[in-house]
């Protein structure tokens, strides 16, 4: 596997995949204000929570283009991370803006890979 590197909106190719260790950098260098938490954040399950919390204030502030980076950003980590880092994009990530994915059409933004997970997560809700 491989990771993509988003260098604003084109993906570049990494040739390998990217450590769990190295999740909360790789957020950090895409969304520098996020720096401070991901340094503290250690984990790879803090750091997603994070990315999540500011997913949700972009969201609630009706920053569309930019909320279409995060889930673009996490669609990549997604599809290309771990087995664990999927599973922490489902639990974390997805459980946190979920809430939020009505408003302003904004489920239409995720990433197909994102979309297929929710919808898995909401059969075991119906």
């Amino acid at each position: 596997m491989c990771i993509w590197h988003l260098n604003g909106l084109y993906p570049v190719k990494y040739n390998d995949m990217l450590p769990d260790a190295k999740i909360p950098l790789f957020i950090a260098q895409q969304i520098p204000a996020l720096l401070p938490g991901m340094q503290q954040a250690g984990a790879v399950t803090k750091a997603i929570g994070a990315f999540s919390a500011y997913t949700r204030q972009l969201i609630k502030g009706g920053q569309l283009n930019e909320v279409k980076k995060c889930f673009s950003m996490a669609g990549v980590l997604y599809r290309n991370g771990s087995a664990a880092l999927k599973c922490t994009i489902e639990n974390v990530f997805l459980f946190g803006v979920s809430p939020f994915l009505e408003a302003q059409h904004v489920k239409e933004l995720l990433p197909a890979s994102l979309r297929n997970a929710r919808n898995r997560q909401l059969q075991f809700i119906i």
